[in-house]
């Protein structure tokens, strides 16, 4: 398990590494014969809700990853302040681009904006690091 919260965390996992890992959970809930006695969308639900609480991988995945960009523009640590000055350029982050000499997992990272916009509850408060124009606070 911690191998695979730690290889999400890091980087978009692609379908096809999902489904394999998929596939291994099957194999060893099912006993590898036949198909599946529930559908994987119901084992995947909480305990409370009828399932068997175990997490959908391509949910965590990004759930991990939007955590990345959280740290980013909640963050004072090493790691943030670094991902601002180097990655970002001291620009903001919903307008830098997602192109260019970046590492596939910051692009990958990048990409996600979208989904975080539709989360995101800003507070401008003085102003100081909110943008009228960049931040999304309709």
């Amino acid at each position: 398990v911690s191998m695979q919260c730690y290889w999400c965390n890091i980087f978009l996992l692609p379908m096809s590494t999902i489904k394999d890992c998929e596939r291994v959970l099957r194999t060893f809930l099912w006993g590898g014969r036949g198909r599946g006695k529930v559908k994987w969308a119901e084992v995947c639900k909480p305990f409370l809700e009828g399932g068997l609480g175990i997490r959908d991988l391509k949910t965590w995945n990004k759930a991990l990853l939007l955590k990345q960009l959280w740290c980013v523009l909640t963050e004072e640590s090493i790691w943030a302040k670094w991902c601002r000055a180097y990655l970002l350029h001291n620009s903001n982050l919903w307008s830098a681009p997602s192109h260019g000499h970046l590492s596939w997992s910051w692009r990958q990272v990048l990409l996600l904006r979208p989904l975080a916009k539709e989360h995101l509850i800003y507070k401008c408060g003085n102003g100081e690091q909110f943008s009228l124009w960049f931040d999304p606070w309709l």
